[in-house]
């Protein structure tokens, strides 16, 4: 129906003992592949477009 893509992105602060990590979740449309961040976003999608 449809699959979760997890990307990672990691931001440096200028001093080299301190970074930060965040974690973005998207859900990916399995007929087109278009990439929704909330699955509500998806579900209307493909009850729209598909």
């Amino acid at each position: 129906m449809y699959k979760i893509i997890m990307s990672d992105t990691v931001d440096k602060v200028q001093k080299s003992d301190e970074s930060s990590t965040s974690i973005d979740a998207y859900y990916s449309c399995d007929d087109c592949g278009q990439e929704f961040k909330f699955r509500q976003e998806l579900k209307e999608h493909e009850s729209k477009q598909h």
